[in-house]
C-alpha cells in the first residue's frame, strides 16, 4: 500500500479507528512526522489533539542509527539487545542520552509554550505516528501516557515493520495495537510508503497546533 501523504495516511487510520468507537479519545501524536497523520485522526474521531516531542538518541559514532528514544520529563525506551550487541558502556550511552532530553523539553517548549500538559485521566488515548521503524518511539511514548492514568491507550501508525510490531504486540500496557500495513522485510524504509514524504518542521508542528 502506497499512501499519497500523511495526512490522507491518517484518514485512511481514522476510518478504521472510528469503528472501534472509542470512549472518551485523545490523539496523541508523535511530532514531527506523527503530526499530520494524528491530525487526520483526530478531525474524523472528532477529539482533540496534542503532541508528545519525542527524539531518537543516537549511536555515539553513528548518528543517523539510534539505540532508544528520550521523552520531556527524562525517561527514556532503551533498546538493550542492541545496547548489548554495540558494547556501549554507560558513559558513552549518558553521552547521547542527555542531549536527547534536553532538544526533548527543548520542543516541548516550543510546542506548548506555557500550556500544561492535558489531563490523560479517563482518556481513550491514541498514540499516533506516521511510522513504526524499531517501536521504540512508540513505546517511548506508551510509557510516558501511563504515568496519566489513561482508561486506554490504543498505539496506531499507517505501517509498521514486524520487528517492530511483533516487540509492541507484547506490551501489557498497549490495550489495542492497530497498523495499516506490516512490512515483513529485514530493512525497513519509511518514505518508501508515501508519495510525498516532505520533512515535518518545528515551524510546521507550531503552525498546526495554533490553527
Amino acid at each position: 500500500m502506497l499512501f499519497q501523504s500523511r495526512a490522507q495516511a491518517g484518514a485512511k487510520l481514522a476510518q478504521e479507528l472510528l469503528a472501534l468507537d472509542l470512549r472518551d479519545p485523545f490523539v496523541l501524536a508523535i511530532p514531527r512526522g506523527g503530526l499530520p497523520v494524528g491530525g487526520s485522526v483526530s478531525r474524523t474521531l472528532g477529539c482533540p489533539l496534542d503532541v508528545i516531542p519525542l527524539v531518537k538518541i543516537p549511536i555515539p559514532w553513528s548518528p543517523d542509527a539510534n539505540y532508544g528514544t528520550a521523552a520531556p520529563d527524562g525517561s527514556m525506551a532503551l533498546n538493550t539487545p542492541l545496547i548489548n550487541r554495540l558494547e556501549l558502556s554507560r558513559p558513552e550511552i549518558e553521552l547521547a542520552a542527555g542531549p536527547a532530553v534536553h532538544e526533548a523539553q527543548r520542543r516541548e517548549l516550543l510546542y506548548r509554550k506555557a500550556a500544561l500538559f492535558p489531563s490523560l485521566n479517563g482518556k481513550s488515548v491514541v498514540i499516533v505516528d506516521d511510522g513504526l521503524g524499531s517501536g521504540y518511539s512508540m513505546l517511548a511514548a506508551v510509557d510516558f501516557v501511563k504515568k496519566k492514568d489513561p482508561r486506554m491507550i490504543v498505539a496506531a501508525a499507517p505501517v509498521a515493520s514486524e520487528a517492530a510490531f511483533r516487540m509492541l504486540a507484547t506490551l501489557p500496557q498497549v490495550n489495542l495495537l492497530f497498523v495499516l500495513v506490516r512490512d515483513p522485510e529485514a530493512v525497513f524504509s519509511l518514505d518508501s510508503y508515501y508519495r510525498d514524504f516532505t520533512p515535518v518542521t518545528d515551524d510546521d508542528v507550531v503552525r498546526f497546533l495554533t490553527e
